[in-house]
Order: structure tokens, then sequence, then C-alpha cells
């Protein structure tokens, strides 16, 4: 028996788990492939590490970017040190025992004093002994009895102290974003970095390059599209290709499809990386300035195209010579040219070392070239009556400027023939030259005016203007806004002396107008549109009123009107208002460049019936006969201008809106086919006043030895509309109706000069010198229109102490002219005198 107890006892030790209970036996095992997989884990984290940096590669598609040799390179690298940690985990490591196990499980399950253990021992003596033998089973039963519950528990992982920098947590962020990004193209990728495979043409010809060139939008060009064959040698991408003109600034937009590694762009002289999208697509974008090649490389790829960029020239602007109107109204015609589009016109006014600038209404069928004309008003300028140079200024969207040559003039200035406007106007230049102390000046001779009302009629609007003036040139010092203000109440109340509300409805009228030709330009809503155009209709029919109201007090005043026809002018109205309806729906139906010429049309017409208006100094006789028959073509041509716009909008000559064709024909249109002229404005219309015309340059001509040179123009401008009329060409003979409806305009100017020129040389005996509206003579370089009034050194009207001296003068010669004892010759003389008073 003493022989058999070492053999039992190497029995138990060598398989512990073979007297242990099924129960106890499946939790022992468990604990043991528990502890295996622990341990080989703990062996494998370098590896896995290597390879979770080798994934993050590949899925971010990193190999691609990479040379067939760096690939091969970077491979090998990753082996080797997979191969290093493999041996660096398994150097110690080592299986289990089931000892290992027992105490394992002991330990999870907090069992004390090792019963596991216990268990799994054998009986060690008096094996044959039965109450030893039933003394050790009933020790086994009690250590099963208190077992209770096994439980096993993982290990705390080491890996804190082996990676104190967590490198893990970024491995596993970086893991995980790459599986993303790559998604299904997961396993291509890997299978790519594990299988190096150099590029061939077939690869290359199936990438997919495209660029596209946007130029600048104030270009109005469209964009360029580009492609390349990747597959072609370098020199054949652009051998034959000439050089793509582009503006410089134009954006470039280079999209490759299916290259994978990052290529390379070439534009301005630089180069610089595209950026990758995906995988797949790759993109850059860039502004060109500089440079003649747009090249793109990269991975065996080599495309390119050549460019030639150009550059944005500054515009050129042109500037015909001015003329002023009867009304001083300075009416310019202008135009401007830029390679890519004219942004902004504008008129610069010099005068000494100031300039000054107004805005332009410029407008063409393309951008590049455009023209304009219009009317400025500048009566009311400070520089009005001296010599300034004018140019015509061009901006282009870059804000580059081009100038006009200058063109010199004396700035038109108002004459004005209500004794207190001019009195008015000359103390306003005063004021404008010297604020300061020269305001008590001014107001010192405005008071004579105020204490005189019937002056002005007793006008109460005037009266409370001259007072406000005086009141405050004599308070408080003016700062700029109040010079301002002031100035433009004396110009003001002098207009409303002279001719009423009709210059200040113009001048409300040409604002209205500028408004709206700025509003269609700028492309403004089309609520704006509509209000403005109420608003302009608003004006031009208030402006008509003035008008009319102005003819009838000159009329019954006995005035002499030179191109007045209450008909025409009624005619005239109604045109005016269905030639601003049409401009109303052409904006409303888009075509905003053809109402911008619609009221530039309108304008002019507006402008034209200022020459029926009556002027001061008017005179009978052959000359002004001639100025009448002059008026009566004008008119007329007016009429055909009307007739062919309303050819144009499908209407027939002569038919008003709203009459069927055919409707009112019988009835007189107007001055100009109330003298009989056929086809209602066709070509043999205007052949015949073109005629007449020719005529009345005969007659003036045979009076006076020559003949206006705006007449000689019109008289080509009617040849034209005759010839384009003939060929049904409506837009150019418009514009030719139009072209000699202004040069009859500047005509008559020229005609009205030369008149008065020579009725001021031969003035005859019986002829009284010009009188002032005071009864005091002029002198001949103060006639009509001169100085007479506001001569320096001269008051304006007489002074409340002349008033007074002249009062005692009068009471003392006919106090004396009663006197019975003076000598009749004396009497006599003094009744002379008296009359004088």
């Amino acid at each position: 028996m003493q022989d058999s107890r070492p053999s039992l006892r190497s029995q138990a030790a060598a398989d512990p788990m073979a007297a242990l209970p099924g129960r106890v036996r499946g939790w022992t095992w468990a604990a043991w492939a528990l502890m295996l997989l622990e341990r080989t884990g703990r062996a494998l984290i370098p590896a896995l590490a290597v390879i979770a940096a080798f994934a993050i590669v590949s899925l971010f598609n990193l190999f691609r970017f990479m040379p067939l040799w760096l690939h091969w390179g970077v491979l090998a690298l990753f082996g080797a040190a997979l191969l290093a940690a493999l041996w660096w985990g398994f150097r110690s490591w080592r299986a289990p025992l089931p000892g290992d196990a027992l105490r394992r499980l002991e330990a999870d399950s907090g069992l004390v004093h090792r019963p596991l253990t216990h268990l799994a021992d054998r009986q060690a003596s008096n094996l044959v002994d039965p109450l030893a033998t039933i003394l050790w089973s009933h020790h086994q039963r009690r250590l099963l009895a208190g077992l209770g519950e096994l439980t096993l528990a993982p290990q705390p992982s080491d890996l804190p102290r082996r990676d104190p920098l967590a490198l893990r947590g970024l491995a596993v962020l970086l893991l995980a974003l790459g599986i993303a990004i790559a998604w299904d193209q997961s396993g291509n990728r890997l299978w790519a970095a594990v299988t190096p495979q150099p590029r061939t043409t077939a690869d290359i010809a199936a990438i997919t390059v495209e660029a596209w060139i946007t130029p600048p939008d104030y270009t109005r060009l469209a964009p360029i599209s580009l492609k390349a064959d990747p597959a072609a040698q370098p020199v054949e991408a652009g051998a034959e290709s000439s050089p793509i003109e582009v503006p410089v600034g134009s954006k470039l937009l280079v999209q490759i499809q299916g290259l994978g590694s990052a290529a390379t762009l070439a534009a301005n002289n630089e180069s610089k990386p595209l950026e990758m999208l995906d995988e797949e697509t790759q993109r850059a974008e860039l502004v060109l300035k500089q440079g003649d090649r747009i090249g793109i490389t990269g991975s065996g790829l080599d495309v390119g195209w050549p460019i030639a960029l150009r550059p944005d020239l500054p515009p050129t602007a042109a500037l015909q010579e001015p003329r002023a109107t009867e009304r001083a109204v300075l009416h310019v015609v202008y135009g401007a040219k830029d390679d890519f589009g004219v942004a902004e016109m504008r008129l610069a006014i010099t005068q000494g070392k100031e300039t000054q600038e107004l805005p332009l209404t410029a407008h063409g069928a393309d951008p590049r070239e455009v023209k304009g004309q219009g009317f400025q008003d500048l009566t009311a300028h400070p520089w009005a009556g001296l010599p300034v140079e004018l140019r015509a200024v061009a901006r282009d969207a870059l804000g580059q400027i081009g100038a006009s040559a200058p063109v010199a003039m004396t700035l038109p200035e108002r004459k004005f023939y209500h004794p207190v406007a001019r009195a008015i106007i000359e103390q306003r230049k005063r004021l404008a030259q010297d604020s300061g102390a020269g305001a008590i000046a001014v107001a010192r001779k405005l008071v004579p005016l105020l204490m005189q009302p019937d002056a002005f009629e007793n006008d109460i609007t005037t009266f409370m203007a001259l007072d406000f003036m005086v009141k405050r040139l004599t308070s408080n010092p003016l700062d700029k806004q109040e010079l301002g203000n002031v100035l433009q109440l004396m110009w003001d109340t002098a207009l409303a002396l002279e001719d009423g509300g009709v210059s200040m409805a113009m001048r409300e009228l040409r604002r209205l107008q500028r408004a709206l030709e700025e509003a269609l330009q700028r492309g403004a809503s089309d609520e704006e549109i509509e209000r403005l155009m109420n608003e302009l209709q608003q004006a031009m029919n208030e402006y008509l009123r003035q008008m009319q109201e102005q003819l009838a007090q000159a009329m019954q005043k006995g005035m002499q009107l030179q191109q007045m026809d209450p008909n025409s002018l009624q005619l005239s109205q109604q045109d005016l208002n269905q030639m601003l309806n049409e401009a109303r729906r052409m904006a409303q139906n888009g075509a905003r460049e053809s109402a911008q010429q619609m009221l530039q049309q309108l304008q002019n017409m507006l402008e034209n019936l200022q020459m029926a208006m009556p002027m001061p100094g008017q005179t009978n006789g052959p000359a002004q006969q001639m100025m009448n028959d002059l008026g009566k073509i004008m008119q007329e041509q007016q009429q055909l201008l009307q007739d062919t716009f309303r050819r144009q909008r499908g209407q027939q000559p002569g038919q008003q809106p709203g009459q069927q064709p055919g409707e009112g024909q019988e009835q007189g249109m107007g001055q100009g086919q109330g003298q009989g002229m056929p086809g209602g404005g066709g070509a043999e219309a205007q052949e015949a006043l073109r005629q007449q015309l020719g005529e009345l340059m005969r007659r003036f001509s045979n009076a006076t030895g020559d003949i206006p040179q705006g007449l000689g123009q019109a008289e080509q401008s009617m040849r034209g509309a005759t010839d384009a009329l003939r060929g049904e060409q409506l837009d150019s003979a418009a514009q030719a109706q139009n072209d000699a409806l202004e040069q009859l305009k500047q005509g008559m100017q020229q005609m009205n000069q030369a008149m008065q020129q020579q009725m001021g040389a031969q003035r005859g005996p019986g002829q009284r010198d010009p009188m002032d509206p005071f009864g005091r003579a002029l002198s001949d370089d103060e006639g009509p229109g001169g100085d007479a009034f506001a001569r320096e050194g001269s008051d304006m009207v007489p002074l409340e102490s002349e008033v007074d001296r002249s009062r005692q003068i009068f009471e003392e010669l006919r106090q004396r002219r009663n006197q019975p004892q003076r000598p009749k010759i004396e009497r006599d003389y003094l009744d002379r005198l008296l009359r004088q008073f």
C-alpha cells in the first residue's frame, strides 16, 4: 500500500480535472480557453497594429500616389514589420495548464481556500479503509455544496501600460474613417495595395480630363469647354491647336476622373496640386491672370492647351460739339466704345482746376458700342456764362476710364427779361462768388425789390421768397448747404417771374426722365418702373398745361407767336402720351432697351415743343416770315416723324390711337397735313418737305448772303430719310428724320443770330433805341438780352431815396408850371419836362 500512494498522487497532479465533477470540469475548460485567447491576443497586438496601419494606408488609397517602385518598397516594409511584430508578440507565449485554469476559475468566482483544487485531489492514505473512504466522500460533497455559483471575468488589459499615448484610439478612428470613405471600394483598394500594378496606356486612356474657362460676367462671353486625350503624346496634344483667346480674369475649372493619384495643374506660370474629391475625382479652380499655357501632369498623364490672354483695355469716348437751345439748355451727343462693354458714362465739366461730373444715359444694341444724347439744363449752375471744357467720360466694369477730347465752350447762360428776375439772378451770381461778406451786400440790393411789390405784380410768393432771402442773408453766416438752398430759391423765384411754372415743370420732367432711364438701365423692378412711368406722365401733362397757359397769356397780350398752332399742340400732346404708353408696354414686355430709345425720342419732341414758346424781342417783317416758314417746316417734319413711328407700331400714318384704319383720314392732323402733304408721311411727303426747305434756304441766302450750316445738314438728312422710306427701312428713316429735326433747330438758331446781327447793323432813321421795362434806353451793346439792369456800378431798380428825390422834383416842376406869372416859353419847357415823368 505504501508503494502505491506515490503513483496515485502523481496521477492526480498530471490530470487534476479527471476527478472533477462535470459542472466544475466545464467551467474549468472555459477558463482554460479564455486564458488561451487572452495570451494569444496580447501576443498579436503588435502584429494587429502593423495590419491596422497597412489597412489605413490602403483604404485612404495612398498607394495610388506612389510610383511603382515606392509601392513595392512600402509593401515590403509592412511585410517585414508584420513578421517582426509576430516574433515579438509570441517570444514568451505558452499555453495555460489545467491547474492554471482551476486557479483562474477560483479567483474569478471568489472562492477561498482553493476548493476546486481540493476537489481535484485524490485520497492519499487508507485507501482500503472503508471509514476513510466514507470520510473522503463526505469531504468532497461538503466542498461541492459550498461552491455556490461559478463565474469567469476577463483580465484587465495591459494596453494602457503598453500604449501610454493612446495611439490605439487614433488608429481606430482613422480605420473607421477609411472604411467610410472607401465603403464599397474597400476590397478593391486593399487588393490593389497588396498587388502593385504598373499603369498601362489603356488605363491612361480611361482617364477623363475636362476643363472649363468662364469669362468674367461683364464680358458677356460664353464659357469655353476644353477636353484632352490623355493617351496622346504631349507633343500631339497641342501641336496643331491654335491658342485659345480668353479675357484676363477668366475662371478656370479643371476636373479629372479616374486618375487616382493627385495631378498637378500648371497655369499662371506656377503649379498647384488638384484637390481630391474622392478616389476617382479631383478638381482645381483658379483665375487666369498670366501665362500662355494650361498644363496637367501626374502618374503618366501630360495634357495641356495653349492660351492667349486678352487684356481688358480702357474704353474710348467721343463727344460732339454741344450746342445750346433757345432756352439755354445744353444739348450733348456722345458715344463710347469698349472691348467688353461700357458700364457708365458721365459728362465732365472743367473750369480752371475744378471738375464736376454729371451722369449721362447711353444705350445700344451692343454694349461694346453705346451712343446717347440728352439735354442738360445747366443754366442754374454757378459756372453758367463762364468758359469751361467738356469731356465725355466712359467707365468699364473694371473701373478703367476713357475720356474724349476736350471741347471748349462758354457754358450756356439763360437770359432773363423780367427786370426783377434779372436783378435776382445778378445778385445770385454775386452771392455764389462771395458768400461771406458779400451776403450783406446782396441783401441790401434785394431790399428795394422787396419794397416795390408792383414790380412783380404783388405776387405773394415772390414777396415771401424775397423776404426769406433778406432775413437769411442778414442772419448767421451761411454754410455750404444753406448757401445752396438760398441760391436755389433765388433761381426758382427768378424762373417763376420769367415764365411762370414752365421752366420748373420742364426741370421736373427732365429729372423724372433721367430717373426712369437709369432705372431701365440698371434693371429695376416692374413696380418701380411703373411708378416712375406714372410720375413722368403726370409731369409731362403738367408741363404741357403750363405751356398752354403761357401761350394763352401771350395771346392776350398780343404777342406775335412764331410757330404756335393750337391744333398741332393738341395733336402733339396726344401723340406724346401715346409714345409714353408705348414705352410703358415695352418695359412691361421686357424690351427695356427699346423703351429707353422711345423715351429719348419723347424727350426730343418735348424739347421741340419749346420752339413754339414766345420769346421776347420777336419782330415782324420778311425775316420774321422766314422764321415762321422754318417753324412750319419743323412742325411738318415732326409730323412725318410721328407718322413713321405709327408705321413702326403697325398703324396707318395719321391714325389716332383707338381709331380703325381709315378713320379720321379726312381730318387735319396738324399743320403738316393741313398744307396738303401726301401720303401722311411717306417718301413723297418727305421729298416735298425737302424741296420747301431748299426754297427757304434760297430766300435766306438772297437776304443775307449766307446759308446756315444746320439747314444744309437737315436737307441731307431729309434726302436720306426719303431714300429710306422708299426702301421701307423704317428704323433708318426714323433716325434720319430725327436728325433732320435736330439740325433744323440748330439752323433756326443760326438764322436768328444772323438776322439779329443784320438788324443791329441796319437800324434806320426814326427807329427808337431799345428800351428796358422801365423805359430807359439801352446802348447798342446792351440791347435785348443784354445786361443793362445788372451792369456793374448801376442799380437794378431805383432805390427808395432816388424815388423820393424824383417825387420832390416832380412836385417842384408841377408847382412852377402852375404859376401864371412865369413866361409862356418857360411853361412850355416845363410841360415837356413833366411829360418825361
